[in-house]
């Protein structure tokens, strides 16, 4: 494989912006999802473009005929470019890493993946039935997973690309969140005597919302779930008292955990607590409007062993670990696929002001992948 394939293929998919649109900068994924398309057409894929929200589709591809059935996967979409401190789009290289929004998170596994897949193909070495995905909106409400889910993919085991330092993941968090309210009155805030104070209200609410159960629930790759009070907005004027405010929850939560009921078990304790009794108010728990599952695969999996093996060619050693943030994995693994995140680049470096990844790794990724679709 020729390592130069690799950098060249991802210096243009960095070139072309797939900003999610839920940031300001928004530019979509549908110019990077025909770009993919119209690669994997030329090495012979059956493809087709799966509209998952307006203007931003899904890329499916199918190639092989024997093997075991493989799902290959990684997401289109980047996080915002705003305050960036290198060129986003540029795919500047230096000491040995390459520079621009999405080089690490993910579209180092993206190429990757494909250059693994077209090497397969031309030398003839592709021993697996290859489905793969490249999707929408893992940044933000991974709808172009949940849409792959629905499709039940009729596969043996999947691998979705994210920036793992080249380990395993076998398990991740998943993620809840939600807003919380409370409503006051409003008042002159030379007689607060006379309004009821919504933020007031809210810091008797904020401390219970991220207190954990007990017992506390411990995993032994992912350690305990988390939470934590993200966004918070309230009051309409320095001197008024505030008659509205409202948090926004961000709780991580492990495999086996259930977003709706830990949602439902944490609005009955918040509301049954004396502080929130004694706020003359409403206190208001909104319906989560994101429940992404967490990832727990089963060890015996035949994906984690073949990948296993192939990393371990590759680098004479492989590791299984864990990580808190969620995946779009989460989503097709409740289908029943056994799902393993693997990937060139380190997460510290995704979504940063000068996101880059060790071109090193990119290119040991894509002999990884290669090993794996010659056999595992």
């Amino acid at each position: 494989m020729d390592a130069r394939e690799v950098v060249d293929l991802l210096r243009e998919l960095v070139s072309v912006p797939s900003v999610n649109p839920a940031f300001p900068d928004g530019t979509g994924e549908g110019e990077l999802a025909r770009a993919v398309a119209g690669y994997l057409r030329d090495l012979g894929a059956e493809v087709q473009l799966q509209e998952v929200l307006p203007g931003r589709p899904n890329v499916l591809a199918h190639v092989g005929d024997n093997g075991p059935r493989l799902l290959l996967s990684a997401h289109l979409d980047t996080v915002q470019t705003t305050r960036m401190a290198v060129a986003p789009f540029a795919g500047e290289v230096r000491e040995g890493r390459m520079f621009g929004r999405g080089a690490c998170d993910t579209k180092a596994s993206l190429a990757a993946m494909l250059v693994a897949l077209r090497e397969a193909v031309r030398t003839r070495r592709l021993r697996c039935r290859v489905t793969f995905a490249a999707l929408v909106d893992e940044e933000v409400g991974f709808a172009g997973s949940k849409a792959l889910a629905a499709s039940r993919p009729q596969v043996d085991g999947a691998v979705f690309g994210e920036p793992t330092d080249l380990q395993l993941v076998v398990a991740h968090k998943g993620v809840l969140r939600f807003y919380v309210q409370t409503t006051g009155r409003a008042a002159h805030s030379a007689t607060p005597e006379l309004g009821v104070n919504a933020i007031e209200g809210m810091l008797s609410v904020a401390g219970l919302l991220c207190e954990l159960p007990d017992p506390l629930p411990e995993h032994p790759l992912l350690g305990r779930p988390t939470c934590c009070l993200t966004e918070i907005q309230g009051g309409t004027g320095r001197n008024t008292v505030p008659d509205r405010c409202r948090v926004h929850v961000d709780r991580r939560t492990l495999p086996g955990e259930q977003g709706e009921e830990v949602w439902a078990s944490l609005r009955e304790r918040v509301l049954a607590s004396e502080a929130v009794k004694a706020f003359p108010g409403k206190v208001e728990f909104e319906p989560p409007y994101l429940v992404a599952p967490g990832l727990q695969t089963p060890e015996g999996a035949w994906v984690v062993q073949a990948l296993e093996r192939a990393v371990y060619r590759v680098l004479g050693r492989a590791v299984r670990t864990g990580v808190p943030y969620g995946t779009d994995a989460g989503y097709v693994a409740q289908t029943g696929v056994p799902c393993v995140v693997f990937g060139p680049g380190s997460a510290a470096e995704a979504h940063t002001a000068t996101e880059s990844v060790a071109l090193e790794q990119v290119e040991l990724a894509a002999r990884i992948f290669s090993e794996l679709l010659a056999g595992g």
